[in-house]
């Protein structure tokens, strides 16, 4: 199962923070807030995924996506992974650390 709960500290800026798994059966609700962000002018998209306990390929696939979109659209994007725990480990093995724009903590994030 996955929650997400979407704020706006400021104008602008959007944090959207999953919480539960992250899998090919719910990706699409992750990536649809990610949608109303950007269409609601997002110009700094915060993804907290602090709260997840499982990540999956398609999430990773998602993750991605997002980063390149942001690239594409001049938008900033931070991905809040703690230092340590399962999807830290994933990203890790996956090599995606090496690119993606994460920081440890939510303080951390544009």
């Amino acid at each position: 199962m996955l929650e997400i709960s979407v704020e706006q500290p400021s104008n602008g800026v959007f944090v959207i923070t999953p919480s539960g798994e992250l899998d090919l059966s719910n990706g699409e609700v992750l990536s649809q807030a990610i949608s109303d962000a950007r269409d609601k002018e997002a110009k700094t998209l915060v993804l907290d995924l602090t709260g997840l306990n499982f990540i999956d390929s398609s999430g990773l696939r998602l993750l991605i996506d997002a980063w390149n979109e942001s690239k594409l659209s001049e938008r900033r994007l931070a991905i809040v992974v703690p230092d340590s725990g399962l999807v830290r480990r994933v990203l890790e093995v996956s090599g995606c650390d090496a690119f993606l724009p994460i920081v440890a903590r939510l303080d951390d994030a544009p």
